[in-house]
This record gives C-alpha cells, sequence and structure tokens, in this order.
C-alpha cells in the first residue's frame, strides 16, 4: 500500500500551551517526528489546518450564529494570518501547500506535483471539524488514490481525537480507505470523549498504532 500521513490541526492554537485554545497534553515532540519521518521517507502528507475570519460565527466575542442555530461558545482561534493560525514549528515539510475553503479551484495540478514528488504537504483549510467540509479535500483524495497504481493507507496523528481527528479518521474509512490512527501523536479534550471516539473508531475500522509502530 502507498502510506499518506494526515496531519489534523497542528496549530500553535491547539498545540501549544500559549495557544487560546490548547488541548492539554498535545504531544508536539511526537508530531514533529512523525513529519520528520515522512520527509525523510518522502511520504505524502495530506492535512487540514483550521481557518477562520476574526468574526468566526463561531467565537464567543462575536454575536453570531451557526448554519444550524448553533450558539457561539469558543474563544477566538486560528484567525488566518495570525500566529495561532500557523503550523507548529517543526511540522511542515519543505514544500508544501495550503488549499482553501472554496467551491471550486484546480487540483489536477497539486496532485500531479504530489505524486512526482514536487510537493510534499497539502493542508485543507475549514471552518468546522472535518477534513472533508472543504469540497476540495474529497476529489483531492480520490485523484491521489486514481494517480498511484496501489491502494492507498491513511496515518492519521493530530489534535483534537475526540473532534476533528475522529472526524478526519471517520471521513477515510467511510470512504474505504485503510486508515490508522497514531495514538501517542494525538490528544482530546476529556478523557471520556476521547474513549467514545475510539470505540466509534475502532468500530469503522480504523487501526490504533504507536508512533513506533508507524516509524520502522
Amino acid at each position: 500500500m502507498r502510506t499518506i500521513f494526515v496531519d489534523v490541526d497542528v496549530q500553535n492554537d491547539f498545540c501549544e500551551p500559549s495557544g487560546s485554545l490548547y488541548v492539554k497534553g498535545s504531544p508536539t515532540d511526537a508530531m514533529r517526528k512523525l513529519v520528520a519521518y515522512a520527509v525523510a521517507h518522502h511520504i505524502p502528507i495530506v492535512g487540514s489546518v483550521d481557518s477562520h475570519a476574526w468574526d468566526a460565527w463561531e467565537f464567543a466575542s462575536t454575536s453570531g450564529t451557526g448554519p444550524n442555530g448553533e450558539k457561539p461558545n469558543f474563544p477566538d482561534h486560528c484567525v488566518k494570518g495570525t500566529p495561532g493560525w500557523l503550523k507548529v514549528d517543526g511540522t511542515l515539510p519543505p514544500r508544501f501547500r495550503f488549499v482553501p475553503n472554496v467551491a471550486d479551484a484546480p487540483i489536477a495540478p497539486i496532485v500531479d506535483e504530489v505524486v512526482r514528488g514536487a510537493t510534499q504537504g497539502v493542508y485543507f483549510e475549514k471552518e468546522v471539524y472535518s477534513l472533508f467540509v472543504n469540497p476540495l479535500a474529497d476529489p483531492f483524495v480520490k485523484a491521489l488514490a486514481a494517480r498511484y497504481d496501489e491502494p492507498l493507507s491513511f496515518v492519521v496523528f493530530g489534535v483534537a481525537t475526540d473532534y476533528c481527528v475522529r472526524a478526519a479518521a471517520l471521513g477515510l474509512a467511510e470512504r474505504g480507505y485503510a486508515t490508522t490512527l497514531v495514538t501517542d501523536a494525538s490528544a482530546g479534550i476529556t478523557e471520556e470523549g476521547v474513549a467514545r471516539a475510539l470505540e466509534e473508531m475502532k468500530s469503522a475500522g480504523v487501526k490504533l498504532a504507536k508512533s513506533s509502530q508507524v516509524m520502522r
């Protein structure tokens, strides 16, 4: 199988103690090691980055509501262009692209770059939990699978296990891809939420592994 790493929201506001929405215990060292391993072994990375405008509806500092009438309940975080939005130091490959959260854009050239090794990391901007909320993510993954001559196996890590990591892993598994969660390179909000998410992922066919099992 062709291995693809999936980096979920490894950003300063989530992973650094000074971040506005810090996920306690974020294993940044393990995340860096996985990215370094991917770089050394020419493993493509498909990722997501939480990307908000300054007046995002989910911010408690605003008076907005979500598409289904949700009330804002988060501190301002991952505002595009701010230090908190940036990827954690040491978690980007040398060559990468960010893909905006838009309805339509050419993805074939980016797929070609990944297959040729000209680009190693492709990060999809999103405003809610799932990587696949970005409308370009699903066609990108499908096109990537079509270009390789072997099945794809996705290795997922990041934050938070009980929210965006769960959504990414389930989204991949539901699309029929072999999916593994790296448990020691992920962190969640609550112990109960993580336990429920792990059970749900396992029931969907997601495998659980340690970094040492992935980096061989």
